[in-house]
């Protein structure tokens, strides 16, 4: 059963009841007589409404043809005002009303206005009722549009990160491999359960933050087998919840980049530190990291930090906040997600 008459029986059944009350009310007269009048009325409220509603304001208002709608809604409502005191002469009072209660004139100014009052405001209520009803689906039907296009922008994302880690694991896969080192099996083991974290748990907008923590965890331990005692990395953690849910890959990416653009160039004694904190429906998450003081102009943020800046934009637009700063021969990475309320898997 389609909803549009059943919505516009509702409407004009409310209309004709509710309006009897309320006239009946103000005027302290019978409620038979005020719902009598509408329904003898109703034709020509509908006739009228339904013309300008859709009639006039499709083909000239929205079309920019002003000039023909204001004219024809003028002279619709001038004669629809004429067709209500016609009826109400010759069928509401001659079938309702005493004769000791007629009006001295039937025709005039005053009561051509008053009718003309009762024409424009049911069209007018009806008109605010539809257009607010159209109003709400185009902002669904935009919001849903909306929705496909950032869930696009994140798959486009996502594949963007996959090849990167692809390609930078292999290379420290590579780097190992060249020196025979004992410990290639170990990073075989380690890189095997990372992209398995990859195929399998990142096909969603969010994972618990355990997860990711694993992750960052196994990247770490490759890259210290890589860089040895070269390299100085402190992991400080303090997680309430576990569950506690992430974009995958995007506090990874963050890590990633003090490795590739901090430590990676530095030929001297690199360091890192990563703080993690998440409580309650705050996560903070800390990063600095040493950079090379030879290089005059270094690149501090790579593919991983931009790609993560853009998916946190899209999918948490008022809840975080993601600053970083290159001061001292250091760089500084600092995320803040907010969320209302905690969200478990």
């Amino acid at each position: 059963m389609q909803t549009r008459p059943v919505n516009h029986l509702i409407y004009w059944t409310l209309f004709v009841l509710i309006g009897s009350y309320v006239f009946s009310y103000r005027q302290n007269f019978p409620y038979i007589f005020y719902l009598l009048n509408l329904l003898v009325h109703l034709p020509v409220l509908l006739l009228y409404t339904y013309f300008v509603i859709y009639l006039l304001v499709p083909n000239f208002l929205l079309r920019r043809r002003y000039g023909y709608f204001f004219a024809l809604l003028a002279a619709s409502s001038s004669l629809a005002s004429l067709l209500k005191m016609y009826v109400s002469k010759n069928l509401y009072f001659a079938l309702f009303i005493p004769k000791a209660l007629y009006p001295e004139q039937w025709y005039t100014a005053d009561a051509f206005l008053v009718n003309l009052l009762w024409i424009i405001g049911p069209a007018i209520l009806f008109a605010m009722f539809k257009y607010y009803k159209e109003w709400i689906r185009s902002q669904d039907i935009s919001n849903e549009a909306e929705r496909k296009r950032m869930a696009t922008e994140l798959q486009v994302l996502k594949g963007q990160l996959n090849p990167h880690f692809l390609f930078n694991t292999l290379n420290n896969l590579y780097s190992l491999a060249l020196s025979k080192s004992d410990k290639t099996a170990v990073v075989v083991a380690k890189m095997s359960d990372m992209f398995r974290y990859i195929l399998y748990e990142c096909n969603t907008i969010e994972v618990p933050v355990y997860k990711e923590l694993k992750l960052i965890e196994d990247y770490i331990e490759l890259e210290q087998i890589r860089y040895s005692d070269r390299l100085s990395v402190q992991f400080d953690k303090e997680v309430d919840n576990k569950n506690w849910l992430v974009p995958p890959m995007l506090l990874y990416s963050i890590v990633e980049n003090c490795f590739k653009h901090g430590s990676s160039p530095d030929p001297d004694q690199p360091w890192i530190k990563i703080s993690l904190k998440v409580k309650n429906n705050l996560l903070t998450f800390e990063t600095s990291n040493s950079i090379p003081t030879r290089t005059k102009k270094f690149n501090t943020e790579g593919v991983g930090l931009l790609n993560s800046k853009r998916r946190l934009e899209l999918i948490y637009p008022e809840q975080h906040r993601l600053t970083t700063r290159d001061e001292n021969n250091k760089f500084y990475v600092w995320l803040e997600i907010t969320k209302p309320e905690i969200r478990f898997s």
